[in-house]
C-alpha cells in the first residue's frame, strides 16, 4: 500500500503544469573547456591511485566487500561519494553531440576504469550511473522504443546478477533474487509497526536536520541518521547503517501515511522542473537532472540526508568550477517567465 501511494503520487500529481514556470535568471557557462579539463583530471587520477593501492594491498586475496573496504579506509567512501558529482559536472558542460572521437575515447576509458575499480571492490551501486549516462548520450538524439523495451529488463537482470555470490538472497529463483534487492520491504514494514504501536512521530525533524546538515556541510548534526538509528534498534549486531533506510519510510516516521503523497508530489515537481531545463540545455537544470537520475534512485534505500548532502556537493562543486573558470564571476541570462 505504501509503495502504491508513493508511485501514484509521483505519477498523478500535475507536476508538468508547475514546471512551466521559468526562473527569472539562468546561469551561463562561458568557459566550459576549463571545467571539462579539470573534471576529467579529477575523474581519472584519484581512481587510478585508489585502484593501484587496492591491487597492491589486496591483490587476488579472497576478501569480501567489507574486508576490501576496510583495507582502503575512508578514501574509498570519499571517492564513491564525490566521483559521481564530478562526473555530472563534466557531462553538464560536455554534450555528447559536441564531443570529438578522442574526447569520447578518453571519457569512455575513465568511466570504464571507475567501473572496474567498483567491481574489484564488490560495489554494485555504480551501475546506477548508467542511467544518467544514457540520458546524456541520447540527449540530442531520439531513443528507439524497441531499445527501451529490451534494455530495461536486461538492465534489471544484470543489476541483480551483480549480487551473485554475495549473499543468500541469490540462492533462490531469479524472481526471488530480483525482489530481494535492497531492504525497503523490511524497513518500511518495521516503520509501519512502529506507527501502529503509537510511537512518537518525528514531525519533520529528520528533514530539518538533513537541511541543516546540508547548509553547514555536515558540521551540524541535530539527530542520528535514520539508517544508523534503524540498524541499532532492530539489529544491533550489524554495522551501523547496514540496512540503509527508505525515503517512504522516512515520510512515514515523520508524518504517518499522509507524508507519502506530500513527499512524492514534491519530488514529482522537482523532477519535472529539472527535466524541462534539461531539454532546454540549461546548465543547472541539466546538472540536477543527472543528480536526480542517480541520487533519487540511490536514496530509495536511504533517506533525505543523502539527497540534501549530494545536492550541496553538486551545487558547490559546479559553481566553484564555474567561478574559477570565469575568474570569480558568474554570468546569468534573463529568461522570460512564459
Amino acid at each position: 500500500m505504501v509503495f502504491f501511494v508513493a508511485i501514484a503520487s509521483l505519477s498523478l500529481f500535475p507536476s508538468n503544469y508547475i514546471a512551466r514556470l521559468n526562473a527569472r535568471y539562468s546561469l551561463v557557462v562561458k568557459e566550459p573547456v576549463f571545467i571539462r579539463q579539470t573534471t576529467i583530471i579529477l575523474l581519472s587520477i584519484p581512481v587510478l591511485i585508489a585502484f593501484s593501492i587496492a591491487i597492491m594491498k589486496i591483490g587476488l586475496a579472497p576478501l569480501n566487500k567489507v574486508e576490501r573496504i576496510a583495507v582502503m579506509g575512508k578514501f574509498h567512501y570519499v571517492l564513491l561519494t564525490l566521483w559521481p558529482v564530478v562526473l555530472f559536472c563534466y557531462m553538464t558542460v560536455s554534450p555528447r553531440s559536441k564531443m570529438n572521437l578522442s574526447e569520447g575515447i578518453l571519457f569512455s576509458s575513465v568511466v570504464t576504469v571507475y567501473f572496474a575499480y567498483c567491481l574489484y571492490m564488490e560495489e554494485r551501486d555504480f551501475a546506477l550511473i548508467s542511467l544518467p549516462l544514457l540520458f546524456w548520450y541520447y540527449k540530442d538524439r531520439p531513443v528507439p522504443v524497441f531499445r527501451m523495451f529490451v534494455g530495461v529488463p536486461i538492465a534489471a537482470i544484470l543489476f541483480t546478477a551483480l549480487s551473485a555470490g554475495r549473499s543468500s538472497e541469490m540462492d533462490g529463483s531469479g524472481l526471488a533474487s530480483f525482489l530481494n534487492q535492497g531492504s525497503n520491504l523490511m524497513v518500511t514494514s518495521n516503520i509501519l509497526l512502529w506507527i501502529e504501536q503509537e510511537q512518537n512521530l518525528m514531525w519533520g525533524m529528520s528533514y530539518f536536520a538533513g537541511f541543516v546538515n546540508m547548509i553547514t556541510l555536515g558540521a551540524v548534526k541535530l539527530v542520528t541518521p535514520l539508517s544508523i538509528w534503524f540498524s541499532q534498534k532492530y539489529s544491533s549486531a550489524v554495522n551501523d547503517g547496514a540496512f540503509g533506510f527508505s525515503i517512504e519510510g522516512e515520510a512515514l516516521i515523520n508524518f504517518g501515511l499522509i507524508g507519502i503523497p506530500f513527499l512524492f508530489s514534491i519530488i514529482a515537481c522537482f523532477l519535472a522542473w529539472t527535466y524541462k531545463g534539461f531539454l532546454k540545455g540549461t546548465p543547472v537544470a541539466t546538472l540536477l537532472t543527472y543528480y536526480s537520475l542517480f541520487y533519487f534512485i540511490y536514496a530509495i534505500r536511504g533517506e533525505s540526508l543523502i539527497l540534501f548532502k549530494a545536492f550541496m556537493y553538486c551545487m558547490v562543486i559546479f559553481i566553484l568550477l564555474v567561478m574559477i573558470s570565469q575568474r570569480g564571476r558568474l554570468y546569468f541570462a534573463v529568461q522570460h517567465r512564459f
